[in-house]
C-alpha cells in the first residue's frame, strides 16, 4: 500500500534489501530514506488494531539502537485512512523529551511516556500520542488519493 502511494509520488523508488532493512529503512526514493511502521496494538491482548497511540523503539531486541536512531530519513505511521510521515530526526528528538525511559514500567499498556522493556530481551521501548507526533512537521499521504502537508 505505502510502495503504491510513494510511486505516485516520485518515479525514483527502490525497496530495501534485507541487509538494508536492518538499518531500518524500507524504501529509498528521491524524497529520502523511509521506513514504514504497520499499525499496532497496544498490547498483546487488545484484539484490534488502532491509532491514537504509538509505539517507539530506542532500542532493538539486541540492545543496540533501535528505529528511533536508524538511518531513515522519514518515517511513515500508517494509519487506518492514511500514513503519517514525520522527519525521524524530529521524531527521536520529540521522544527524548516526552518519555522518562528511565522510569520502566512491567506491563507494555502502562508504557505512555515511560519504558517498557520485553521480558528476555534488550529492547527500550515507549508509547507517545499520536496528537504528539502531529505536532511535529508532517505530512499525511491518504490511501485513496493525495497528500496535504502541514
Amino acid at each position: 500500500m505505502f510502495a503504491k502511494l510513494l510511486n505516485k509520488r516520485t518515479t525514483d523508488v527502490r525497496a530495501a534489501d534485507l541487509k538494508e532493512q536492518f538499518s531500518h529503512v524500507d524504501y529509498f526514493s528521491d524524497f529520502g530514506k523511509i521506513d514504514v511502521k504497520a499499525r499496532k496494538r497496544v498490547a498483546r491482548s487488545d484484539d484490534n488494531t488502532q491509532d491514537d497511540l504509538v509505539w517507539l523503539e530506542f532500542k532493538n531486541v539486541q540492545g543496540k539502537f533501535g528505529w528511533l536512531y536508524g538511518k531513515a530519513d522519514w518515517i511513515a505511521f500508517e494509519r487506518n485512512e492514511d500514513f503519517v510521515l514525520v522527519k525521524r530526526h524530529d521524531l527521536a528528538l520529540m521522544a527524548e523529551k516526552l518519555c522518562a525511559v528511565g522510569d520502566r514500567v512491567a506491563v507494555g499498556k502502562d508504557a505512555l511516556y515511560k519504558g517498557y522493556q520485553r521480558s528476555g530481551r534488550k529492547d527500550l521501548l515507549s508509547i507517545v500520542k499520536m496528537s504528539d507526533i502531529l505536532e511535529l512537521y508532517h505530512q499525511l499521504w491518504t490511501k485513496d488519493v493525495d497528500s496535504t502537508q502541514h
